[in-house]
């Protein structure tokens, strides 16, 4: 059996400006236990692996390194699933991901005491600093107390609500362990469906502690959800299937959250002529789409005029294409 209490996953992309601060968050840690951070690098661009390499040189006792060679996520690959979550060693589990840090060197071990003596708890975090990188907002606490309902022992149905555990703040008395299905694949945002998951099996508790901080910066993934074009361009598809499996396992209805995100991303689309979003959309959720794009007189319509071009043309281009190639092939036959 394995000696180690907490497995960290740390998963990182171009971040080669942010990682040495979470390096030095994980390797600065005082325990009274054996604990591994497993950081995974999606083949970055910018030197994120050879600092890594760095780090795990000097302390190969905590540091395990996965430093891919090719992208995995451009590849559909899920790097939790396929890459670190086989790896995880420990009874409890923290996530972190690479342009996040830890500011407090008890964090782990205030957590791991917490889930030793309160076992009818699954789920321990804390409030971090959302920091912008870019100093155009001031450092706020996340979560507010009105974000966390103003208690610090909660549910599953307060999580139900909204997500109030930021990523890089929690620990899970780990459930998964070789049942990974239950985590689905390609859905945005992963970690509330891992809060999910894991307040099925216990309480919550926040400890009173800032001890990290939550960067925001232009290459965040949230940086756009406040309703820009790109941020639905990129994540409206695994937007909507997260709320799709969110409905199925928790027994909840988001139909109108779903409706939103599709009307959205299919508006997003269309300002920006990108049929190729449409035509997932209109693949992978076929009813929905032909609901929202017959929508009179809204942007849905004006969707579904454009892609209905859009998929004409392409077969004309077609027809034209072979039409070429046998024109080529009659005239090569009869030149012989």
């Amino acid at each position: 059996m394995s000696d180690v209490k907490v497995s960290v996953i740390c998963i990182t992309y171009n971040h080669a400006p942010f990682i040495r601060d979470a390096l030095d968050g994980f390797v600065m840690q005082k325990t009274n236990f054996p604990y591994e951070v497993i950081i995974h690098d999606d083949a970055s661009t910018d030197g994120t692996a050879d600092i890594i390499r760095e780090y795990a040189e000097k302390y190969p006792d905590i540091i395990k390194p996965i430093l891919q060679t090719e992208n995995q996520w451009s590849r559909g690959i899920s790097i939790s699933r396929n890459h670190t979550w086989p790896r995880i060693r420990g009874q409890y589990v923290a996530l972190c991901e690479g342009d996040d840090y830890w500011t407090d060197e008890n964090k782990l071990q205030r957590q791991s005491d917490f889930l030793d003596t309160h076992p009818d708890f699954s789920i321990c975090f804390h409030p971090v600093v959302k920091r912008w990188q870019d100093a155009s907002k001031p450092d706020t606490i996340f979560p507010s107390a009105k974000e966390h309902f103003y208690k610090n022992t909660l549910d599953i149905k307060h999580l139900k609500r909204r997500n109030f555990i930021a990523t890089g703040s929690v620990m899970y008395r780990w459930c998964l362990n070789n049942d990974y299905d239950r985590c689905p694949s390609g859905i945005m945002p992963g970690d509330w469906y891992l809060h999910l998951l894991h307040a099925q099996n216990g309480k919550i508790y926040m400890l009173p502690s800032v001890m990290g901080v939550y960067r925001k910066h232009s290459s965040g993934i949230w940086i756009g959800a406040d309703g820009t074009d790109d941020f639905y361009i990129k994540n409206g598809v695994p937007f909507i299937r997260f709320y799709q499996h969110f409905d199925q396992e928790f027994g909840d209805d988001h139909h109108i959250a779903i409706q939103d995100i599709m009307r959205q991303t299919i508006d997003a689309s269309l300002r920006t002529r990108n049929y190729n979003v449409l035509t997932r959309l209109s693949s992978e959720f076929p009813e929905l789409y032909n609901i929202m794009v017959r929508v009179p007189l809204g942007d849905g319509l004006r969707a579904y005029r454009s892609f209905r071009k859009y998929k004409l043309l392409c077969k004309i281009l077609l027809i034209l294409f072979l039409c070429a190639i046998l024109f080529i092939f009659l005239f090569a036959y009869n030149a012989i």
